[in-house]
């Protein structure tokens, strides 16, 4: 995996995983009318966003939706429960691109 990572560029891979979370975390916010309360320069490769309120509160509706987007929609993210509302962590990678933070978007909005 190391050798893989030298071979993209360390520092190549570092900047589009940042690019993409961050790109993310304002799209998310909004298409979804939320507010993204962290600054770039808090955010690595992971960007927590707050969801549309309507999508719940608690630990019941995080395993509703975390389950309807891994089963019905087919995208794994980690869902949880913070200041009365859900959030969603999401997490770039070099084979991820717009195109995957579209589909959560997008089933994200679908049920909300």
């Amino acid at each position: 995996g190391i050798a893989f990572m030298r071979e993209l560029g360390l520092e190549e891979v570092r900047a589009h995983n940042h690019g993409l979370a961050w790109d993310a975390a304002r799209m998310h916010t909004d298409r979804w009318g939320t507010d993204l309360a962290t600054a770039e320069a808090m955010v690595g490769t992971m960007a927590t966003v707050p969801l549309p309120a309507r999508l719940g509160t608690n630990k019941e509706d995080t395993a509703r939706l975390r389950d309807a987007l891994l089963f019905e929609d087919r995208i794994e993210v980690q869902v949880h429960p913070w200041r009365g509302r859900l959030w969603v962590r999401v997490s770039a990678q070099v084979y991820n691109d717009m195109s995957d933070i579209e589909r959560l978007a997008e089933a994200v909005t679908a049920r909300a």
